[in-house]
């Protein structure tokens, strides 16, 4: 006897998900989900990059471009150079900030030369040592001990510069009678401040000074050695000097000094700026005229300078002026290395290694983004 059928309704009744679609359902869902964080991550990890790759192209742009602004001026004294120029300052003059023979005064790292390899430090210690640095024969075998009192001491392995100009932040102002010979006053259409260093210039020689008064009539603490006519040039003396120091943050910064506008006998009234951030190295070589040809024969480190223009018969000293190598440099290389804040880019498996005008500068093992950035600058008034 056969088993009646059910009723309808019981045949053709709703029914829920088996275990098996379930779980291919929950399988896809997860696969979606899984996708599209893969895709958000990806794209935040790339905003990351690219925005750490862009601090770290600001950061090495502007820090050369500041340092080309200065290099550019170097040696302009009023409308004279440091080549025609005499100086008799009261003041014992040092070469990074008083030497105004010279359009530049540079020191170079120990071990950073072309060829050489340097390792950066992951937390760079201001360098008490002066002797990790050396210049050219003419400005001695170290870094001048004037560096530590600008506000700040260099990091070890980054090139030191000193850059003797114009101050760019005052219009020259003119005498208005002869001043002759021997004379300790000139007249002028302006006064400058007590203690400034003041150059007067006809443009074929100039002197430069420590300012004693202040008034129409600028009284200077030495005699001017000579006649200067009306309508002479009278401008405030700068030296601008740029190193690698500890920044705010406790990274590697630029940072630059200016000497004008400061009491001539005192470096400390106004301290190093950090200028850029996060501005781990700094490597400069020279470009100097060995020939007396007015073009650049090879590029020298620092302390190199003077016995590569020893043949040119135009850096012969002039007598009561001093040493003239650096206004035989034609052009000057400048590369630095900018970083990121920590966290920009994933831990490497090894340190990088940078090239910086030949020298390999080795980099912390970190998780920042680096870049070398370099630049050669022509330098306008030298050798005139």
């Amino acid at each position: 006897m056969s088993r009646p059928a059910p009723p309808r309704a019981a045949r053709t009744g709703a029914r829920g998900f088996s275990v098996i679609e379930l779980m291919i359902a929950l399988t896809l869902g997860l696969v979606v989900t899984g996708a599209v964080i893969a895709t958000f991550v990806g794209m935040h990890s790339a905003s990351g990059v690219t925005s750490s790759e862009s601090v770290v192209a600001d950061n090495g742009r502007v820090a050369l471009d500041v340092i080309q602004q200065a290099l550019r001026s170097a040696g302009y004294m009023a409308c004279n150079s440091t080549a025609r120029q005499t100086v008799v300052l009261g003041v014992g003059p040092t070469p990074m900030t008083y030497d105004f023979t010279e359009a530049l005064s540079g020191y170079e790292a120990t071990g950073t030369s072309p060829g050489d390899a340097y390792a950066l430090s992951a937390a760079p210690p201001a360098d008490g040592n002066l002797g990790d640095w050396v210049s050219s024969a003419a400005l001695g075998d170290q870094l001048d001990a004037s560096v530590t009192t600008v506000g700040g001491q260099p990091i070890k392995g980054s090139d030191v510069v000193a850059i003797h100009t114009t101050w760019s932040q005052v219009q020259p102002v003119y005498t208005t009678a002869l001043s002759g010979a021997n004379s300790t006053a000139v007249q002028s259409s302006a006064g400058f401040a007590a203690n400034q260093l003041a150059i007067v210039s006809n443009c074929a020689n100039s002197v430069i000074d420590a300012v004693a008064a202040t008034g129409g009539v600028i009284t200077y603490q030495d005699s001017l050695q000579s006649a200067f006519t009306a309508g002479s040039q009278v401008a405030v003396a700068d030296t601008i000097v740029f190193f690698i120091g500890v920044g705010a943050d406790g990274d590697g910064a630029l940072y630059s000094y200016e000497l004008a506008g400061n009491n001539a006998f005192s470096l400390a009234n106004t301290p190093a700026v950090e200028v850029v951030p996060d501005v781990e190295n700094l490597q400069i070589l020279y470009g100097v005229d060995t020939t007396g040809t007015y073009s650049v024969s090879e590029y020298v480190t620092a302390d190199q300078v003077t016995n590569a223009v020893a043949g040119n018969p135009n850096c012969v000293q002039i007598a009561g002026t001093g040493p003239v190598a650096f206004n035989c440099v034609i052009s000057v290389k400048v590369a630095v290395l900018a970083a990121s804040p920590p966290g920009a880019v994933p831990l490497p498996a090894a340190p990088q290694v940078f090239n910086l005008l030949g020298t390999q500068i080795t980099a912390p093992l970190d998780t920042r983004a680096r870049q070398s950035f370099d630049m050669t600058i022509s330098l306008r008034n030298t050798t005139t």
